[in-house]
């Protein structure tokens, strides 16, 4: 029978270049391939995929253009690599990414600060821990214009592949600071005339920092926005060097349990409201 033949087959196994990671889905390898940010190893596609045949055709194309092997493989060969994900047929062995440190964040050379009219947004994340929340919440960053992400590096999930695939590709085209001192960071930033805005789920639980609705934020200055942790939220010491906390209102009156959004939803919520300003204002 066909199951017992599945018992029969030797587990698939492929030993991995040292430090070495497996990338998966379409668009994270393709966008891996086309960025110069890993060093890139092996690329695994799914052997006769015929209806994506054009598709395959450019990740080979892609593939010879940076000098990687490609090597054709079956489906549960594809499994094993990245261990049951949703690999859509492409793998790719590369080295991780790593975090920018936030002295290459202070560049001027970017042009951003030489223009006082610009309105800049840093999204920064403390101790946001899982993976698919945290590509989701990049993804929406680079979507809607944010200029920089700064995260804790304590507490705080790797850039691994998982965060990849859940961003569809943005970490790869999309720079990632980290800090190992968070408030020093905040304090510093606000020295320099920015504008600290922190997030919370409701006005009682947050004391001497004032509270709005965040549709009513005005944005008149650059500005960081302050998201927390999944289940606690922003430490008391990042509240406290908040100027402003920013609130979602709920649409209608909420059972216990069920009284906030997931992160990166209220993520992509705020980032909305407040970057819609800078397209109204033209800049």
């Amino acid at each position: 029978s066909k199951s017992r033949k599945r018992l029969m087959q030797k587990p698939f196994f492929i030993e991995r270049t040292k430090g070495s990671e497996i990338v998966f889905g379409v668009a994270p390898c393709s966008l891996a391939l086309s960025q110069s940010r890993r060093d890139l190893f092996r690329l695994f596609l799914k052997q006769g995929s015929s209806s994506r045949r054009l598709l395959m055709s450019e990740f080979v194309l892609q593939a010879m253009a940076r000098g990687v092997p490609v090597h054709h493989v079956k489906g549960r060969e594809l499994n094993a690599l990245c261990r049951g994900q949703v690999h859509q047929g492409v793998c790719l062995e590369a080295t991780p990414l790593r975090f920018k440190s936030l002295k290459e964040a202070e560049k001027p050379h970017l042009g951003d600060e030489e223009s006082p009219n610009h309105q800049l947004i840093w999204l920064v994340l403390e101790g946001v821990q899982d993976p698919m929340n945290l590509g989701a919440v990049l993804r929406s960053a680079y979507f809607l214009g944010v200029d920089r992400v700064v995260m804790s590096q304590r507490n705080s999930c790797p850039l691994t592949p998982t965060v990849s695939k859940a961003s569809s590709g943005a970490v790869e085209v999309f720079d990632v600071y980290s800090t190992d001192d968070l408030q020093s960071f905040l304090k510093a930033k606000s020295a320099e005339g920015w504008e600290v805005v922190g997030t919370v789920k409701s006005p009682e639980e947050v004391e001497n920092v004032p509270v709005i609705n965040c549709s009513e934020f005005q944005w008149n200055k650059p500005v960081l926005v302050v998201i927390g942790n999944e289940g606690d939220g922003l430490s008391l010491e990042t509240q406290l060097l908040c100027h402003r906390m920013l609130t979602i209102p709920p649409g209608r009156v909420l059972y216990p349990g069920i009284e906030s959004l997931n992160v990166s939803v209220a993520t992509g919520i705020l980032l909305h409201t407040i970057c819609s300003q800078k397209l109204r204002h033209g800049d």
